[in-house]
Parts: structure tokens; sequence; C-alpha cells
């Protein structure tokens, strides 16, 4: 099965893909301000989550709401569906076909949990 691939680091702009080992990457990106959630459904069917090899999320560094969004569906979706769990960074996400490589010969490690890198303190006031 493929590995799903979550990129929310950059403010309103989502990338979502399909990362089989062989054939062809399957990529959705999304501009302006959409729900990641209703995103990913209309992207792929929960029924393939148990399946899928891995979710690999983009981990950062970016904008704090933008990066702790896709960090948390993949943390929540890896958990429910104890499927492993792979934190990449902005600069090894830009190339999908290097990724799947990366993949490929195993150099990504699995965790239970990935850990958001923002690229600056949140700006939270009243």
């Amino acid at each position: 099965m493929p590995y799903l691939f979550i990129d929310t680091s950059e403010r309103m702009r989502i990338r979502l893909a399909m990362i089989p080992l062989h054939g062809k990457i399957r990529r959705r990106e999304v501009l302006g301000r959409h729900s990641i959630v209703a995103i990913l459904a209309s992207f792929m069917n929960a029924a393939t989550i148990p399946s899928l090899d891995g979710m690999i999320v983009v981990s950062g560094p970016g904008s704090f709401s933008a990066v702790r969004s896709g960090v948390l569906v993949a943390n929540l979706l890896g958990r429910m569906y104890h499927v492993p769990l792979y934190g990449v960074r902005v600069e090894d996400a830009r190339d999908l076909e290097g990724l799947r490589n990366t993949i490929a010969v195993k150099k990504l490690k699995a965790s239970a949990y990935v850990a958001p890198i923002y690229d600056a303190e949140p700006n939270i006031t009243c």
C-alpha cells in the first residue's frame, strides 16, 4: 500500500499525496482557508487508512497554526489506526520523488508521535 503524505507547513496551503513505492504519485494541493480534515476526506477513503504502509507528515518549520493542524491530524490518525508515522522537515518534502526514494531505502525512522517544529513563537493575543 502507499504512504499518505500531509504537508500544511505553509499558511493557506494544504498538500496531500499518496506515495506508492512503485507507480504514479497521486497529488492534491489546495490553496486558501480550508479544513485539513475535509480536504483529506475528499482526497481518500477513510477505509484505506488502516492499510497504509505509513503516514509522512511535514513537521516544520512553519507557522504555528499551519504546522500544528497537519501534525495533529497525522498523529491522531496514526494512533487511531496503528499506522506508522514519519516526520520530515520542509526541505525534505519539496521533492516527492526523492522522498519516495528515501522511503524505499528505509532511511526514515517511524515514530509513535511527530512533534511540530515552529518557525517562531506563537503570536496568541486576546
